[in-house]
Order: C-alpha cells, then structure tokens, then sequence
C-alpha cells in the first residue's frame, strides 16, 4: 500500500464571514489536496495543540456518490473520531481517492486533546460546490458549530 503524505502545509484556506456559523474558503491543486486542506482548516478553526509529533493513528475508508459528499462524510467521520477518542488531527496520508462516485483511504495522525478555540459540530452541504479544474479546485465549506 501507497500512502502519499499531505501534512501542514502553507495556507490553503481561510475563513469567510458567514451569518450563523463558521465557513473557509479551502483551494488545492487536486481534489486529495483539496480534503487535506479541508482537514487542515477545520481542525485549524478549533484550536491545535502546539506542534509535536503526532501519537495517535486513525484510519479512514469511505465511499460517497459525488466529490461533495465524500468531501464532507470525510471531515464529519474526522469529527466524529476526534471526538469519540478526544483527539485532535494536524497530519493525514491518502493511500487512495477515486471517482467519478467517490471512494478514499486514509490515514489521520494527531495527539489527545480537545478544540482550544472553538467547537465544530458538523460540516454542512450548505451551498457546497467544488470548482475549477485540474490546475486549481476551489470549495466554500460552512461548519455547524
């Protein structure tokens, strides 16, 4: 198995106004960037703990019918694991992503604790759309918080 390492990286997101909840507007350059991005920020949004090397392992096998689906079913089942084991995620590794339905295999990696910030209930389909092509894909994400 392949595991390709996507980890902290430059700024590839950044949070929006929005009325009620919380929402960042994520890039990359392939659709595996773009869920790293999307992990990244959202766990960013909530408070990390300081950087250190990552003691936990969690691993991620999920199918959805479109990209928009496996985009969010990807953050909440991250969501969920963080807060059934109260762990927080700063490193994830993708062995596989497909399409045109959406299928992925992968790996979360962080240390116990808890959102310092603030606490993400869920991530929502409101107004979800990916866009652009293969140079550059774009999302607005809004959390439920």
């Amino acid at each position: 198995m392949r595991w390709e390492a996507m980890g902290r990286s430059d700024a590839h997101f950044r949070e929006v106004e929005h009325t009620a909840d919380l929402a960042v507007e994520v890039w990359g350059k392939d659709f595996p960037s773009l869920l790293v991005h999307a992990a990244e920020a959202m766990f960013a949004l909530q408070g990390l703990p300081r950087a250190v090397e990552p003691t936990v392992r969690r691993r991620v096998e999920l199918s959805a019918p479109d990209r928009e689906s496996l985009l969010v079913d990807w953050l909440n089942e991250l969501l969920y694991l963080s807060e059934s084991h109260d762990e927080l995620y700063t490193a994830f590794e993708l062995a596989e992503v497909s399409g045109p339905g959406a299928a992925l295999r992968a790996r979360a990696f962080g240390q116990k604790g808890h959102p310092t910030k603030r606490k993400i209930k869920a991530a929502t389909f409101h107004d979800l759309r990916i866009a652009g092509d293969s140079g550059e894909l774009r999302t607005r994400i809004v959390f439920d918080v």
